[in-house]
């Protein structure tokens, strides 16, 4: 799954290793994403990574604006 993790952590000037403190997601699956190592990512991670770059998940792992909604 191509994504644009890097772009969006990097327009914030985090690191990886600040973008894991904000999102409790740890840098190794950060890495893992960015290089797409990891291509079956979790929903839950998804919006963790999300909320941590306030955006909305689908402008970071999907092409077209896709607008997805947190089930409790």
């Amino acid at each position: 799954m191509k994504n644009k993790l890097k772009e969006y952590r990097e327009k914030l000037g985090l690191t990886q290793e600040k973008l894991a403190e904000k999102s409790s997601v740890s840098r190794q699956t950060i890495s893992s994403i960015e290089n797409g190592i990891l291509t079956n990512i979790e929903s839950k991670t998804m919006f963790k990574l999300a909320n941590a770059l306030n955006c909305d998940i689908g402008d970071i792992f999907f092409k077209e604006n896709v607008v997805f909604t947190q089930q409790e």
